[in-house]
Parts: structure tokens; C-alpha cells; sequence
């Protein structure tokens, strides 16, 4: 199997690198890839001796970035993790994150919640997230659930929102490719977009010089799928497969929880990527 989209506790996974690559390992994964979202720390700390036997990592990365208005992320792979351009702008990602955290610990202190800073400090994670202050909300009794803390306190319409300003599609596309990546529209159905405004958002995505989009991935309705495959050979895209893996407790997005692609757009799976580095080519849920 193969997994192009998973997250460690370097973002906001719940599992170390080691962890992660040895239950992808338990479950039969071959190839994986690590997209820690604006972060490679992971990749740093693993060694080749560390990677289980038989099974291929893949470097990547998860970039958040800004269009229309919208956060949107786009996945980086088989990047070379030394990229000085790319590492520049992990940097400023990073940057950003902590900003955005500060904003919403001062709102909430404002509100006599307290405590942020201490919390976050104690995490592993190199790239802050909304999801690590909705598990403070959770721990202090402020939020039932991650839901409620989104809907309530962290969402646009949120008590305590606060709008981080993301790189362009552009900036990581071009940061992506510089870095010898392939660049990918991530879970394109979790945005909202109607269909016109997602192939807008896809057609500006690829005349960037974006590779893929994520057409099977985990909770994923098939009709939804099936409608993914059809942009993706409307728009002659290739299609990536990956789990999105935060934790082993939402088991309905362990890895490689992913259909099989759609028949019909079986011939532009994202291992048959001319350059696709990698020689036993394998379909993903096969």
C-alpha cells in the first residue's frame, strides 16, 4: 500500500517519526510519506537505519498557503529537505504560526483564560496549529471537543479567531519545485468550493506548475471521488492518494484508509510520475 499524506508530533500528529513509521509498518504500508504541515523536522530525525525494512519514506511537506481568501494546503513530495529556499520559507511559515498563536492567547487572556504559552511550549511540535489551542481549550474545559473548540472559539466565526497571512499557491508551488518536489492540491473537498471555484482554484494551481490532486483520502465519499477524478483528467492532473493520519484514535483516518482511484483515472496515479523516483510502482490500496 501507499500513504502520501500522514503528520507526526513535529505539526499535529500525536506520534513520533519512529511511531509512525512502525505502526504504517504494522499496517502493511510500503511506501509513506511524512508532510508534516510547514515542517521537515521529522525527515531530520529519522536515519536510514530507522526507516522498517521494506518500506520506502518519502520526504514531504504539508504547506499552508492563502487563495481567495482561504487557507489551502498544498503537499510537497520527494523534496530534498536541505533546500536552503525551502527551509527560508518553512522559516517564515513557522514565524507566522507563532504570531498567530500569540494573537489568540492574548485574546484569550483578555477573556480570563490563561496558560497558553506554558502548554505550547511543552509540545514537540516545531510548526504551532490551531488544533494544539483547541486541545488547550479542551484540556482547561473550555471546549467538549474539537468541533466546539473550531465552531466556538477558532473558526472564522470564532470568539478567538485569528487569520494567519499564508505564503501564495505560487510561493509554495515554486518553493516546492525548486526543492526537486511534486506538488499536490491536498483533501480539494474540505474547502467548501463549489465546482466552478475549485477548478479555478486548480487551474491557477497548475499554471503555477502544481502537479497533482489528492483524489482518494480518507472519510471521502465515493461520488466525491469519483467527481475528483474527473478534474483530475479534465485538467490532465495527476492523483494522489493519502490518509491525512493524525492519530490512531480517529480510526477512520488511519493510514492508508484510501480507496482504490477510480478506474478511469488509473493511468495518471501519482507513482506513474515520470519522475516518480521509485521502481517497484504500486497501486494504493492494492
Amino acid at each position: 500500500m501507499i500513504d502520501l499524506h500522514s503528520h507526526t508530533w513535529f505539526s499535529d500528529g500525536l506520534l513520533s517519526p519512529h511511531e509512525l513509521m512502525s505502526r504504517a509498518a504494522e499496517l502493511g504500508i510500503r511506501q509513506l510519506a511524512i508532510t508534516d504541515h510547514d515542517s521537515v523536522a521529522a525527515h531530520r530525525a529519522i536515519t536510514a537505519q530507522d526507516v522498517p525494512t521494506g518500506m520506502q519514506l518519502i520526504p514531504g511537506v504539508e504547506l499552508s498557503t492563502l487563495w481567495d481568501n482561504r487557507e489551502i494546503h498544498i503537499v510537497g513530495l520527494f523534496i530534498d529537505i536541505a533546500d536552503e529556499p525551502l527551509n527560508q520559507l518553512l522559516l517564515r511559515q513557522q514565524d507566522k504560526r507563532r504570531k498567530r498563536a500569540m494573537d489568540i492567547g492574548l485574546k484569550l487572556e483578555k477573556a480570563g483564560v490563561t496558560g497558553l504559552s506554558d502548554y505550547l511550549a511543552d509540545l514537540p511540535c516545531e510548526a504551532i496549529s490551531r488544533n494544539h489551542v483547541a486541545d488547550f481549550l479542551i484540556d482547561r474545559g473550555h471546549a467538549r471537543n474539537k468541533q466546539q473548540a473550531f465552531s466556538k472559539h477558532l473558526g472564522k466565526r470564532g470568539r478567538y479567531h485569528s487569520q494567519a497571512e499564508w505564503c501564495s499557491i505560487s510561493e509554495a508551488v515554486t518553493a516546492i519545485k525548486a526543492a526537486s518536489g511534486i506538488a499536490v492540491v491536498a483533501h480539494p473537498d474540505r474547502y467548501k468550493l463549489n465546482r466552478i471555484k475549485l477548478r479555478r482554484l486548480l487551474t491557477e494551481f497548475t499554471e503555477a506548475g502544481g502537479d497533482a490532486l489528492e483524489v482518494s483520502y480518507s472519510n471521502l465519499h465515493p461520488d466525491k471521488m469519483n467527481n475528483l477524478a474527473d478534474l483530475c483528467c479534465e485538467l490532465d492532473m495527476w492523483a494522489s492518494v493519502g490518509s491525512d493520519f493524525h492519530t490512531p484514535h480517529t480510526t477512520w483516518m488511519d493510514l492508508g484508509r484510501v480507496r482504490k482511484l477510480p478506474a478511469h483515472c488509473e493511468d495518471r496515479a501519482l507513482w506513474l510520475h515520470p519522475r516518480w523516483p521509485v521502481t517497484d510502482q504500486q497501486q494504493s490500496s492494492a
